[in-house]
Parts: structure tokens; sequence; C-alpha cells
């Protein structure tokens, strides 16, 4: 019963409630006067200095016959104030008498809270919209509720009235500032090294994407095709145009059927002996040496200017 009576007292040191539209059981509850809930604000403290942080705070106490604690909602709007964190909730039964108390941090360091010139040149004085803290059914609606007020916040000027005075008088600021030395940086490389370690390894990289990327293109690059011009003249000379082109290749097999053709084509009476070397070089079991092949069309080109 005493812990009862010093929760009820502690409630009770904060500003009285502002009016509200609640219900009344005759039958009393554990908060006087018929009312299932109460509710009070503070703000401490009321008069403070330019960015410093004041606490609010809401009490509502309950009677936990008419009231569950866990349904009491409580919307509260401190601008130009702002909320340095989510409020904290705090909550404590004895019986049928229940108390949740929600804190506030605030702070306001914007141009609203700055003093202004006269007649409030040093402080202001905010008064908060009030609090409203409501009690949700069983619906999701609010089935009743009640306002809290605020009591005011003065804001006080950082600047001495002595130093304001200076100000006014000579209108110039002498700041003074001390700055506690910083130790010089230490580091496990030094920074110019572990720079120029830096760009060594990205140049190497470089040119192993280089010579990598050469590689590649090597590979898949087209390649060149050497043209050659066949000599529309007779069928002789196409003939050797197609064995030199064979021979510069590598083209065995063109090769031989080239000797063939020219073989062929061969056909007069003293050229016999160059129309039998030709088809031995056809079917010759090896590959004919470059010095044969250029001495074998030299002269089948000197039997067709012995022609001509």
């Amino acid at each position: 019963m005493n812990r009862v009576l010093i929760v009820a007292v502690s409630a009770l040191a904060f500003s009285a409630p502002a009016g509200a539209r609640l219900p009344v059981f005759p039958s009393g509850s554990s908060v006087g006067e018929g009312a299932p809930l109460k509710a009070y604000a503070t703000i401490t403290p009321t008069v403070h200095l330019f960015g410093d942080s004041v606490t609010a705070k809401i009490a509502v106490v309950a009677d936990t016959k008419w009231v569950d604690p866990e349904r009491v909602r409580v919307n509260a709007s401190f601008t130009p104030y702002e909320p340095m964190r989510s409020p904290a909730v705090l909550r404590y039964s004895v019986g049928r008498f229940a108390q949740v108390t929600y804190t506030w941090t605030l702070h306001c360091i914007s141009s609203p809270c700055v003093p202004r010139v006269p007649p409030s040149d040093k402080f202001h004085v905010f008064r908060f919209h009030a609090a409203r803290v409501e009690y949700i059914a069983m619906t999701g609606k609010p089935q009743y509720g009640l306002n809290v007020s605020w009591p005011p916040v003065e804001v006080l000027s950082q600047v001495s009235p002595g130093v304001a005075a200076f100000l006014r008088r000579s209108n110039n600021l002498d700041w003074r500032i001390h700055i506690t030395p910083v130790a010089s940086p230490t580091y496990r490389m030094s920074p110019d090294l572990l720079f120029w370690l830096a760009l060594a390894l990205a140049g190497t990289l470089a040119a192993v994407a280089a010579l990598f990327a050469r590689r590649w293109y090597l590979v898949v690059r087209p390649r060149s095709v050497e043209t050659y011009t066949i000599d529309p003249g007779t069928t002789l000379e196409r003939a050797l145009s197609v064995l030199r082109y064979a021979h510069e290749q590598g083209d065995e097999t063109l090769q031989r059927k080239a000797f063939e053709r020219i073989a062929g084509e061969l056909g007069i009476e003293e050229a016999d002996e160059l129309t039998r070397t030709a088809r031995e070089l056809a079917w010759s079991p090896r590959t004919p040496e470059d010095e044969e092949v250029e001495e074998f069309a030299a002269q089948a080109r000197g039997t067709q200017e012995t022609d001509e």
C-alpha cells in the first residue's frame, strides 16, 4: 500500500491535467473521482540555454479495472524542438493502480530557437501544443481521451550579459579558442611508399593485360589471305599459276593436281621428257623439293615461249 501511495504522489507532482471527456464510474476508481485514467505532463528544465537538451515526460495513471495500460496511446508535438530519439516507455503497476510514463529528450538548434533582438533579445518562450492521451478500443479506434498541457519553455542566450553589452558597444567579436595539439599520425607503412607500390602494381597489371589482349587478338583476328592473279592466258599458264600458288601455300594435294594438269597441257613432241617429269612429280611418293618445282616451272615456261 505504501508503494502505491509513493507512485501516486510522484504522479501528482507533475502539472495538473487538462480538462478531458472521460467516462465516470460511480463505483469509484484507484485514481480518484471515478475517472478511469489521468495524465500529467512536465518538462525539465523549463529554462535552459540555447542548444541544451530538455526532458519532457507524460505520466498516465490508470485503474486497471477499467483500463488496459497496453491500449493507452500518447501523441505529442514539440515544434520547433525535435526528439533526439524515440520516447522511452516505463510501465509500473501495483494492484489496480498502473502507471505508464513516456519520456522524450528534446533539443532545438535551428533558427527559430535562437534568441532574437528586443524586446526578447535574451530569451524565447515556447508553448507546445497540448499532448493527446487516448484509450484505444478493441476495434482499433479511440474510445475516449484527454488533452495534457505542457508548461512553457524559456530559452536563454549562451552569451552572457557582459559580453552582449561589450558587443553592442564595440561591434567587434574577439574570439578565443584553445585547440589541444594532435599527435602526429603513425603508419605501419609510409604513405609515399604505399602510393608508389600501388602505382607499380597497377602498371604491372596493365602490362599483363595488354600482353593477354595482344595474344587474344592474334588468335581471333581475321588472317590476311594472299591473292594471286591468275593470268587469263593459255591453259598452261593458268596451270603454272596454280602450281606456284600451291607450292607457296604448302598445299601438297593441290600441287600434285597442278603437276598432272601441266602434264596434260604439254602435248607436244619436244615436251615428252617434260611431260614425264610432270607426271613423276605428281605421283612421286615424296614431296618435290623447292628447287625441283622451280626448275620444272622454268622449263615449262620456256616451252611456252618456244611455241610462241
